[in-house]
């Protein structure tokens, strides 16, 4: 997404939330300011950081914003589980903690969630990144097949990298619970795959690619870019002192060994 893309959509963002503070019934609802807006919560949140920082923007023009009214309980409770959970090293997040951060007692949560791992659950879900996979896609269904995949590697890296610290810390608290685990892979990871499907549909449909299973070209163009995400930086900065470096920094290299293999052209590898 260019510069003026970004700042139009943040600014689109707030010229919504400008409208619903000024209006009769002032209020400010992540929900609401992304219906008006055309964008989803999730983008609110790349943007935003949630509601306080919402708030914070508003405030900095110069508006009141005092009498705006919060978004609901469970909203507000799923915002603050995100706040914590996108905090570096937060690992395993407890009720109590997630109550903390809303400014909310325990009774709360539980009225709205049967346990912690439902309220996770519905973390993983309102951060997603299709939405913004999908932007930065679409303009890319009429490249060719390279440079197509290029496109998308960097599109779910950029998506991901913006939520490296809150997809590692799900991760830490999915080994506690296989359902959110579940939950993790289906709308962090497997969202995006109805884009790479139908993108790779319409490049064998043109003859740039042969027909295989693209489950196949998913997890290979997709699995580094997580595996970098969930180990963190650390392990891979500990890698590069021998020589290995993510796929990502070299993802054109990358990208044709996905295409054409590691044989050499015109040759046929020994026991293959």
């Amino acid at each position: 997404m260019s510069g003026s893309q970004t700042a139009s959509t943040r600014d689109t963002i707030l010229s919504a939330a400008r409208h619903r503070v000024q209006g009769s019934q002032p209020s400010l609802s992540i929900q609401d300011v992304a219906a008006e807006a055309g964008v989803s919560r999730q983008t609110v949140h790349h943007y935003f950081g949630g509601l306080r920082g919402l708030r914070a923007a508003l405030v900095a023009e110069g508006m009141a914003t005092a009498a705006a009214q919060d978004e609901p309980t469970r909203d507000r409770l799923i915002d603050a589980a995100i706040r914590l959970l996108s905090r570096p090293g937060a690992g395993l997040t407890s009720i109590e903690a997630i109550a903390s951060e809303a400014g909310l007692t325990k009774g709360a949560v539980y009225h709205h969630f049967s346990d912690r791992a439902e309220l996770l659950r519905a973390v993983a879900r309102r951060v997603s990144p299709v939405e913004e996979m999908r932007a930065q896609i679409e303009p890319s269904l009429e490249l060719d097949a390279r440079d197509g995949l290029i496109a998308m590697a960097r599109a779910y890296y950029a998506a991901m990298r913006t939520r490296a610290n809150l997809v590692r810390n799900l991760a830490a608290n999915s080994s506690q619970d296989p359902e959110l685990a579940r939950v993790v892979m289906s709308e962090i990871i497997g969202q995006g795959a109805p884009l790479m499907i139908a993108w790779f549909a319409l490049q064998t449909e043109k003859g740039n690619l042969r027909p295989i299973d693209p489950a196949l070209i998913i997890q290979g163009l997709f699995g580094p870019v997580f595996l970098l995400i969930v180990l963190g930086p650390a392990v891979f900065e500990e890698l590069a002192q021998v020589g290995i470096h993510p796929a990502i920094d070299n993802v054109e290299a990358y990208v044709d060994l996905l295409l054409h293999g590691a044989a050499q052209r015109g040759s046929t590898p020994g026991g293959l």
